[in-house]
């Protein structure tokens, strides 16, 4: 514990009220962003985690070593997931880099090498006619081609209004998201990043599906949702995964297959036709080229489309060549 402690009146804050008492203060976070961070305090970092791990909550701050956050964070993998860990770790590390600036410890104990660091299993991506199996004989049809092809978020497609679909010039603006917090409040806001406000432009065949969807659907004020229940209100997402989504993908025989692999298939699609990067990043909405990048990679095959192109093109001027033309 020598060099973990700073003034010992100040180190003597159990982790538990610390912990809190950073969750209030801490500014410029969204709402749901809070419901998260206060979900895993209370559920993965305060608590016991296993038989043999004190609950850090109760502990001092000028208490804590880094052999005790190794043992909670290997429990934590063992009891929960090695995602909530890394995840988890994050928020203690914040947590207490926090507390060493403000002088209650020297020095933050939490050194686990990559310990935030999350592997997440390669995402799965449909081909165009798995797309339309999912989509086939459904009300949200438009809803689902939207996603796979436009790469809309879910948030992002339920938000969107009459007035945010400009099919003339076959254009989706999006301009706001929808998510409903655990208390049940509706927040309806801006995308997190500038480069979240986008235009999407969209195939033709989805532009007609869309029209069709807003005769049928949709009413005609501007600010009438494109997508609701049957009843003609928002859609509530377990609702939707429920009684629409599972059923879809059993009827198509993908199992496993998530609403936001979707956005992962319109990457992937787009990435198929030559995108750049940044032309990814755009029509994602992606503020770095990071995220953009995988479906790059995911489309590699391409490279063989391309060799076999050249292959037709070279075939093609050895025979103008042979025949003298």
């Amino acid at each position: 514990m020598a060099g973990l402690r700073a003034d010992p009146e100040r180190g003597r804050l159990t982790l538990e009220s610390y912990a809190r008492e950073w969750l209030r203060e801490l500014a410029g976070i969204s709402e749901r962003t809070r419901e998260i961070y206060t979900h895993q305090i209370e559920e993965h970092i305060l608590p016991p985690i296993g038989a043999d791990v004190p609950a850090l909550g109760a502990q001092r701050l000028n208490t804590l070593t880094s052999e005790l956050i190794r043992r909670w964070y290997l429990a934590l993998v063992a009891n929960r997931t090695p995602s909530v860990a890394a995840k988890a770790y994050v928020r203690l590390r914040q947590i207490l880099t926090q507390a060493v600036d403000d002088d209650r410890i020297i020095k933050n104990p939490c050194r686990i090498r990559r310990g935030g660091v999350e592997h997440h299993p390669e995402q799965r991506f449909a081909t165009v006619p798995e797309l339309l199996a999912l989509s086939r004989n459904v009300r949200y049809k438009a809803m689902i081609l939207t996603a796979g092809l436009g790469g809309l978020r879910q948030g992002e497609l339920l938000a969107l209004r009459r007035a945010d679909l400009d099919l003339d010039d076959a254009l989706v603006y999006v301009r706001r998201k929808r998510q409903i917090l655990d208390s049940g409040a509706v927040l309806e806001n801006a995308p997190k990043t500038r480069a979240g406000r986008r235009a999407v432009s969209l195939p033709q065949p989805l532009v007609e599906e869309l029209r069709t969807h807003l005769e049928l659907y949709v009413g005609v004020e501007s600010t009438a949702y494109v997508f609701t229940s049957s009843e003609g209100v928002p859609i509530e997402r377990n609702n939707f995964r429920q009684r629409i989504w599972m059923p879809a993908v059993k009827a198509s025989n993908m199992g496993g297959f998530h609403f936001h692999e979707l956005r992962h298939t319109a990457g992937t699609l787009a990435a198929r036709t030559g995108a750049t990067t940044k032309e990814l990043m755009a029509r994602l909405g992606h503020a770095s080229p990071q995220a953009a990048m995988i479906y790059q990679h995911a489309a590699s095959d391409r490279d063989r489309n391309i060799a076999e192109g050249l292959t037709a093109m070279l075939r093609e001027a050895s025979r103008q060549d042979s025949s003298g033309e």
